[in-house]
């Protein structure tokens, strides 16, 4: 039995383009509909080349699609309290609409502490305990799905 499945080429820096462009777009009418656009905070502990890269590139993406980047950058050795004050005032921020903590931590903070911090509205990467949980129980809707990033980002905002 012969197959005709041929698989197909794609272009991932053009559609990423087009991407863009549509979020960019988006932002705009907001912007004028609204007088105000998404800002998302994104938070790194430390100094791993990795994930200052990987921020680096989230901050980036935001700036060129027009959403406001509030930049959390705390050094290595921040006490666990002081990044979850830090939380606590991104929380309270209304021009805050999406928050990520960038992971690893470092080992003196407990992890999961810190993202259960996070005010489940503005849990960008769904990681906050009921999130998780609903996503794992069959036939529960979670309260904030992480789906595409424009999604997931642009529908927290919609909702604050």
């Amino acid at each position: 039995m012969a197959s005709d499945n041929k698989a197909a080429l794609i272009d991932g820096k053009a559609i990423a383009q087009t991407i863009r462009s549509e979020i960019a777009a988006e932002v705009a009418q907001l912007s004028e509909k609204y007088g105000k656009v998404p800002g998302l905070a994104v938070v790194i502990v430390g100094t791993r080349k990795d994930s200052q890269s990987y921020v680096s590139m989230k901050r980036k993406a935001c700036a060129e699609v027009g959403i406001k980047s509030f930049n959390v950058d705390l050094p290595e050795q921040v006490p666990e309290g002081e990044l979850i004050d830090k939380i606590h005032e991104l929380n309270a921020n209304p021009d805050v609409h999406g928050i990520l903590v960038q992971l690893p931590l470092p080992k003196h903070i407990n992890e999961e502490r810190v993202l259960s911090e996070i005010s489940i509205e503005k849990d960008i990467d769904g990681f906050h305990p009921l999130n998780i949980g609903k996503l794992a129980m069959k036939g529960r809707d979670p309260l904030f799905l992480p789906c595409t990033p424009k999604e997931r980002f642009l529908s927290t905002w919609h909702s604050n």
